[in-house]
């Protein structure tokens, strides 16, 4: 990966994993390991035992799809929507999460929570967007965009993760 990396400060680290484990306790991050942040292309990426884990995007740290993909689905404590596989393609090429594409909410979220995005076939997370709305609101929509989509399989940041 053609990245600007180096170690965070005791400080910076001990921060990062507060965070980490506050909002994405399932990438299990040891302050014992290393920790570094990077630059490429523009984005901050974050590498735990030399491997890319997260992207901040805004103010949030997303986990990147290609970790993500390492573990058991029911493993991964975060909410998820289920989309129809007619929503996969414009999902994977970008298209945000539209209401009648859902049709499964797993765990309860508000707006502006991360979301997992996982088809219905095979069950395997291909996007995480923010979320538009609350779960609960999402589930009484019929129409409408309620999830950006803001890392996908195949985007610029996947595609970075393994330059």
């Amino acid at each position: 990966m053609g990245c600007i990396r180096h170690a965070l400060s005791k400080k910076e680290k001990k921060f990062l994993i507060k965070k980490i484990l506050a909002e994405l306790p399932f990438l299990n991050i040891s302050p014992k390991k290393n920790l570094e942040i990077g630059t490429c292309n523009s984005y901050t990426i974050y590498f735990y035992e030399g491997q890319p884990i997260l992207v901040e995007i805004g103010d949030n740290l997303v986990p990147l799809l290609r970790h993500v993909l390492r573990f058991n689905i029911n493993d991964l404590r975060m909410p998820k929507v289920v989309v129809d596989m007619g929503a996969v393609k414009p999902i994977l090429n970008g298209a945000n999460i539209m209401a009648p594409g859902i049709v499964n909410i797993e765990g309860s979220f508000s707006k502006g929570d991360l979301v997992l995005i996982i088809d219905e076939k095979y069950h395997k997370p291909i996007a995480v967007g923010l979320a538009l709305y609350s779960s609960d609101e999402i589930k009484h929509m019929k129409r409408g965009k309620v999830i950006r989509n803001i890392h996908y399989i195949g985007d610029k940041i996947w595609r970075l993760s393994y330059s």
